[in-house]
């Protein structure tokens, strides 16, 4: 596939960044039962040389600086999240969002 082509987009979870200070979550929003979790909408994309990474939307730049967890970042287009969403670090939630075996992976730009 040619660099920048999104091969894989979804719905899922992941810890949330600002979950320790709750006045920045809002009623309403996107942080799951548990307290720690959020929805994030992501995508998978190639990147310029032989690798590929993962963008989700729970970013500043997205979201009404008062609420971080605002569920608007949800709607976000695709291209709008390759271009300006927040990368995905930690390799259980790489895999779970797209299953690879250790060779892809090894391919993930870090």
């Amino acid at each position: 596939m040619k660099p920048g082509t999104i091969f894989a987009t979804g719905v899922g979870t992941i810890e949330h960044p600002w979950f320790n200070n709750a006045s920045l979550v809002s009623k309403g929003g996107t942080l799951e039962p548990d307290g720690i979790s959020t929805k994030v909408k992501w995508i998978a994309i190639r990147g310029g040389i032989h690798d590929w990474a993962i963008y989700h939307s729970m970013d500043a730049n997205f979201i009404m600086e008062r609420y971080l967890d605002d569920p608007i970042h949800l709607t976000m287009s695709d291209e709008k999240i390759a271009q300006c969403g927040a990368k995905l670090h930690k390799e259980k939630d790489i895999k779970r969002f797209v299953p690879c075996d250790d060779e892809a992976f090894k391919m993930y730009r870090h």
